[in-house]
């Protein structure tokens, strides 16, 4: 990551989107067990599926 990408990940920007009751209720659940904040949650699966799909 270079220094543009860390600063850009540093500047958080809301966001809204739609979702279905199971998929909220799973993001509240991961949240719950991992410990950390919903917006964690989807930070993460993101970076996952980016990564899984070798997006750099």
């Amino acid at each position: 990551m270079n220094t543009s990408q860390k600063k850009q990940t540093s500047q958080k920007k809301q966001t809204s989107l739609r979702l279905t009751p199971e998929a909220k209720w799973l993001v509240e659940a991961l949240a719950a067990h991992l410990g950390v904040a919903q917006s964690a949650i989807w930070e993460m699966a993101i970076r996952q599926m980016a990564h899984k799909e070798k997006i750099k």
